[in-house]
């Protein structure tokens, strides 16, 4: 065999390397997409699922050498991109945006993925947005680790994908008053409406979190500033949007959410966010009109938040519910409704994703803690497996998540079910109170 004939049977066999692994991902269902080579601007990519820190339908995508279509310069995307602030807290925000345009003119309703270097060969999505009319587009993100990022579009058809220049993203110490964030954030807060407000002592009682010191909060044209000592560290917090609106109704940082922990998560699935407070998690996303929220802290209470707000929603045809298209499923999505509110609330490894239901009640038992019906351990948060046809003596048969539990009964948010306890060929998301009976096993995912 020549040079030649060598070179290109080994480039034969990469690209069929990469259509394998591929395939194999959107068969497990991990999110995979082809990602530039970070010199040439163009690759394939190789997936091994895995649940990352921070991860959104997180995936380590190893880079690999691919062609990629012509281009001219009509057709070549190109990608803009900033990261503001450059230098962060562990727990602020940093915005990333840009534009996506083609020949000068804005292209629209593309997927922006931003995307941080995990190793030399291996990157992980972080989020994603949608880009406008002007073909801009913004994702919050809030990086757990320093390191390089940037933003990118993937091929579709005939057009290449791009990417976005590498945005380096620090990750420093000290503190961080209200006057100093506020400074950093600049035009993202407009102007301040009121002055700076500190909390009383007997008003500090109140936030739900007795390591809390002091409390100082402002409110601008997009949002409020919360500065909170704890244990003697200051930091502040950004609180905005719907989730800032459903905060003031039910009585600010001394009412029902207490005081934030964290900025928001944002460019999950369907542009959700995800903020932890000292008394509660909230979550609000575009399909949403208020934020939702559960008492608690932690993956638990994100998740739970997430999934109330998906109550109410309803199939528009007989087994096309949004949670199937994001699956790529169409059998009943009982089980497919809770991997999609893992993945929406920021935790895509939490809970197993399969696209029909045994295939997830086999995940669940390998990969997750699972209780007997009478144990004591399961709680709000725990997945729940039931045998509905036969009363809990049979094969499973559906899945839902704890939401409360007596000795005898459980109420869990349950997905393709119908208004009331039996089914009909109208299904959505509901809360349901079902008999402890029918129970075959509760799952703990590993938040």
């Amino acid at each position: 065999m020549t040079t030649a004939s060598r070179a290109a049977h080994r480039h034969r066999m990469r690209a069929l390397a990469i259509t394998a692994a591929l395939a194999l991902a959107a068969l497990v269902g991990e999110t995979v997409a082809a990602g530039p080579a970070d010199a040439a601007g163009g690759a394939g990519s190789r997936a091994s699922a895995a649940r990352l820190s921070g991860g959104v339908e997180a995936a380590v995508v190893a880079a690999a050498p691919a062609a990629v279509p012509a281009a001219t310069s009509a057709t070549a995307r190109v990608v803009t991109a900033t990261a503001t602030p450059a230098a962060v807290i562990r727990g602020e925000q940093v915005l990333f945006q840009g534009s996506v345009k083609a020949g000068g003119t804005a292209v629209v309703g593309v997927t922006v993925q931003l995307v941080r270097r995990v190793s030399a060969t291996a990157r992980e999505v972080l989020g994603y947005a949608v880009t406008s009319s002007s073909g801009g587009y913004s994702i919050a993100a809030r990086p757990a680790v320093a390191g390089e990022y940037y933003t990118r579009v993937l091929a579709s058809g005939s057009t290449p994908g791009a990417h976005g220049p590498v945005l380096p993203v620090r990750l420093v110490g000290g503190n961080r008053t209200l006057d100093q964030r506020a400074q950093l954030l600049g035009s993202r807060l407009g102007a301040a409406t009121a002055g700076i407000s500190t909390l009383s002592a007997s008003a500090r009682a109140q936030v739900g979190d007795p390591a809390v010191t002091r409390v100082r909060t402002r409110t601008y044209q997009k949002g409020q500033l919360v500065e909170v000592t704890r244990s003697g560290v200051v930091r502040t917090w950004l609180v905005a949007s719907k989730i800032r609106s459903r905060v003031v109704a039910k009585g600010g940082v001394t009412g029902v959410f207490g005081v934030p922990m964290q900025d928001a998560r944002c460019g999950l699935l369907e542009s959700g966010c995800i903020q932890q407070f000292s008394k509660v998690a909230a979550y609000q996303s575009s399909t949403v009109a208020s934020a939702h929220y559960q008492h608690g802290r932690g993956g638990a209470a994100q998740y739970l938040a997430t999934a109330r707000a998906q109550l109410g929603y309803r199939e528009p045809a007989w087994r096309k519910s949004k949670y199937n298209t994001w699956v790529g499923g169409h059998l009943a999505w009982c089980s497919v409704f809770q991997s999609w509110v893992a993945a929406g609330s920021g935790q895509p490894g939490a809970v197993p994703k399969r696209a029909t239901f045994p295939s997830f009640v086999k995940a669940v038992k390998a990969q997750l803690r699972t209780y007997s019906r009478g144990s004591s351990k399961p709680h709000a948060g725990t997945l729940v497996i039931y045998d509905l046809a036969t009363g809990g003596r049979g094969a499973p048969t559906h899945a839902g998540v704890v939401i409360s539990l007596t000795k005898t009964t459980v109420t869990a948010i349950e997905g393709n079910s119908s208004t009331g306890l039996g089914f009909t060929d109208k299904r959505g998301v509901y809360v349901h109170t079902r008999a402890r009976s029918a129970v075959v096993l509760f799952a703990e995912p590993a938040w």
